[in-house]
């Protein structure tokens, strides 16, 4: 175990040294610090002295040790002097070499009695290696060290570049454990899943990286999820695995009122999540958007599953957690120490910890360097953040950035969805954006664009992604967060929504048109509004364009169609949808392919359109049977046929006449049982606790059962997979036992004990300000 101590602010540093030598020399040190330090950050005190031992604590990180030996002489020989201490340590986290420690000695004599108390990196390896306990105690300090570190890149997403060691500290470096985080831990040890909600920029989705780094560094394997279904398939029986779901609502609540039953799929994986201990799943939500989904689906609101039992709000912050956090954003900065020491002059931190709009995320903003505007009056624009906090976006967007990188963004929000964008649709995609502005906006192309957009926008904007393995290596961009998506679709849906035409104009992908625009008014969902004069001016686009956009991951028919039904009036499109859909071809459809296709279908028999259509109904029911890859899309097809009296006579009428048609159907289900119904019978949420044999058969019994009636519901007799096949008991029970039997994995609070700390008086202390003096110098 090694550690090189860049995740801790000098504050960190201090403690941890105090209870490294309150243990190495059995006595209880104190903390000195109240203004500047005076020479000494930790002090002894006996009956005949106050200042027994002093101890001195530099980090100078950055700095190296030239830098230190010279402040040492400038400014703190003297400081000891008038100390007068009987003994005096010196630690830093520099690496030291004997000559180094020499001349520190040299530097402090004759207090320094020996180099033995001057201790560098190695002497506080050299202790922390043979006393874990206090390693335990410093949360950045243990999830930092090489061994875990380790653990915690080896347990990552394998072949992301962007799961990167680097991104990991700096996450580390930021946190400021609360009483959210021991609320999240005592949730998930207790049931395994955990739901954090909040505001936007509050920290959800930091307080649920800490998460996983903790369950990572005890070998669980984590798993990102866009969508329940990756969870689904990515499910390993007897393995440790980690789910996590961030903004797990952000496009799930537009699909609430459809047919695609994603509510259903979320309670029932929770479900099984719930009673096994080698998982866990992590759930983040903006709190608005999780209320209308609960408003949306009594699924989601009620149920087998109460989600509300499962989340911790992430509300208020206590001041001296904004305190810490302020200071840590600071310490850690690329900030000048000129811009670092406004905070500190005459207590201005208080404003920036007591204001109403304070957010971990606009003090990160204000505290990069790179998104200040120059020449502005950096206590002035810091306020104007908070005052403003819409600001944060809307500067960097409207001013600080290119126009060419102004195109990506809009591009780049037109094409997110279900899907990853990958590096070719926005390269395409953006290239065409660009051609339509030299051809209608007198717009000069430079070369070089993609690589020159990517380099400004990368860290500030956008992330990149490069997954590697053994079948394909991908490049993937998304959003830094979801406020980004927030802020361009206030953007765009104000009077900017004309640039959203422009997007429109110069779209290729079918996507662009299919994920972020409505035209019927929606609070569950952020989709760009287009009604009135925009209604129509969207349909005329649409149908010019309609010819040209491309699908990379669907049959276009089927979106066109789609698209259609779900944004215009039946008397506007209702000559598209009847002769495309009159005339579909049908294969290979993707598992999106056929939740459009039963929309579709829904959407045609629920409004008393049949009369309208010739539809192949022969050959869109075998296209739907064919090769479906989940027991999922055997359910929802059944629910189609249970919603919709026409189709479920249809097929009726056909097992009554014996058709082709139904033998092939029948046939295309029965393949599809025979193919998943161990899936089917594994997927019971509790069938992993089971170790009684009778119990197991009990459970196998019902699943049967419920199997059985969706065949009913799909007019189908039970099929023989259903009937007859041999779940392995025996092998299932084996595996329950041997799981059940192994140690429960449970993670710990990282919170220190703030309740009995007088707030004002320690927020003051962190930033080294007396409360009646004024302090405009750099502690650090």
């Amino acid at each position: 175990m090694a550690f090189d101590f860049t995740t801790l602010n000098d504050k960190d540093l201090e403690e941890l040294v105090r209870d490294i030598l309150s243990v190495e020399l059995d006595i209880h040190f104190q903390s000195f610090k109240m203004g500047t330090d005076k020479g000494a950050d930790l002090r002894y005190a006996t009956n005949n002295s106050e200042n027994e031992i002093i101890v001195q604590v530099k980090h100078y990180l950055d700095s190296g040790i030239s830098k230190l030996k010279s402040d040492l002489k400038k400014t703190e020989a003297k400081k000891v002097i008038e100390l007068n201490p009987n003994r005096y340590i010196f630690v830093t986290s520099l690496a030291l070499t004997p000559k180094h420690k020499e001349d520190i000695k040299l530097i402090f004599s004759p207090y320094i009695i020996s180099t033995n108390d001057v201790w560098g990196k190695s002497e506080l390896n050299a202790f922390l290696r043979t006393n874990p306990d206090v390693v335990n105690v410093h949360f950045k300090l243990w999830l930092s060290s090489t061994n875990v570190l380790q653990r915690i890149l080896n347990n990552g997403v394998k072949g992301r570049s962007n799961f990167y060691e680097d991104k990991i500290k700096d996450k580390i470096r930021l946190f400021v454990p609360n009483s959210t985080h021991v609320s999240a831990v005592n949730l998930l040890n207790k049931y395994n899943f955990v739901l954090i909600t909040g505001a936007p920029g509050i920290g959800k989705s930091t307080l649920a990286n800490m998460l996983t780094y903790q369950l990572l560094a005890e070998d669980f394997e984590l798993l990102y999820v866009r969508e329940i279904t990756e969870a689904e398939s990515s499910f390993i029986p007897n393995k440790k695995q980690v789910f996590l779901f961030d903004d797990f609502l952000g496009s799930i609540t537009l699909d609430l009122n459809s047919s695609r039953n994603a509510d259903s799929a979320i309670v029932q994986f929770i479900e099984r999540i719930r009673g096994d201990k080698l998982k866990r799943l992590i759930l983040t939500s903006r709190t608005t958007i999780l209320n209308q989904a609960k408003v949306e689906s009594d699924k989601i609101s009620g149920g087998k599953v109460e989600i509300s039992k499962y989340e911790i709000k992430f509300e208020d912050y206590k001041d001296l957690d904004k305190a810490k956090i302020l200071y840590n954003h600071i310490y850690f900065s690329n900030l000048s120490d000129e811009l670092k020491a406004v905070f500190f002059k005459d207590q201005f931190y208080w404003k920036v910890i007591k204001h109403s709009h304070y957010n971990p995320r606009i003090i990160e903003f204000f505290t990069d360097i790179e998104r200040l505007q120059p020449g502005v009056d950096y206590a002035k624009e810091v306020m104007d953040f908070l005052d403003k906090p819409s600001m944060i976006w809307e500067k960097s967007f409207t001013k600080q950035i290119s126009h060419n990188a102004r195109l990506f963004l809009g591009t780049l929000y037109s094409l997110k969805g279900r899907y990853v964008t990958t590096e070719n649709r926005i390269k395409d995609s953006l290239d065409a954006r660009i051609n339509y502005e030299v051809a209608n906006h007198n717009y000069e192309k430079k070369n070089y664009v993609f690589a020159n957009i990517i380099a400004e926008l990368i860290g500030g904007f956008i992330t990149k992604t490069i997954t590697i393995n053994d079948a394909y290596t991908r490049i993937e961009y998304n959003f830094l967060n979801p406020s980004i998506e927030d802020f361009l679709y206030e953007y765009f849906s104000s009077e900017n929504i004309d640039e959203y035409f422009d997007i429109l104009k110069a779209s290729i992908d079918f996507d662009q048109f299919k994920r972020r625009i409505t035209t019927k008014k929606d609070t569950s969902s952020k989709k760009i509004f287009f009604g009135g004069k925009n209604y129509t001016k969207l349909l005329k686009i649409f149908k010019e364009k309609m010819p040209y956009i491309t699908d990379h991951f669907y049959n276009g028919d089927l979106n066109i169609c789609f698209f259609c039904i779900k944004l215009f009036k039946w008397s506007d499109v209702s000559n598209i949808v009847i002769e495309r859909m009159n005339n579909i071809q049908l294969s290979s459809l993707t598992w999106e392919n056929r939740e459009d296709l039963i929309e579709i279908m829904d959407y045609v028999s629920s409004n008393s359109l049949l009369d309208y259509f010739t539809l192949p109904l022969e050959e869109i029911f075998l296209n739907l049977a064919e090769g479906i890859s989940s027991h999922f899309e055997i359910d929802a097809l059944s629910k189609l046929l249970t919603r919709n009296e026409s189709y479920s006579d249809f097929i009726n009428s056909n097992r009554l006449q014996k058709s082709s048609f139904f033998s092939q159907f029948k046939e295309l289900i029965d393949e599809c049982w025979e193919r998943e119904f161990d899936n089917f019978l594994s997927h019971s949420h509790n069938i992993h606790l089971i170790t009684d044999k009778n119990d197991m058969i009990k459970l196998i019994d019902k699943r049967r059962e419920l199997a059985t009636n969706i065949n009913l519901e799909l007019q189908l007799p039970i099929s023989s997979a259903i009937r007859t096949h041999k779940f392995d008991i025996d092998t299932a029970i084996s595996n329950n036992l041997i799981a059940l039997s192994e140690k429960e994995t449970n993670i710990r609070s990282l919170e220190t004990d703030n309740n009995t700390i007088d707030e004002p008086v320690a927020i003051n202390r962190l930033f080294n300000s007396p409360d009646s003096d004024k302090f405009d110098v750099l502690p650090f």
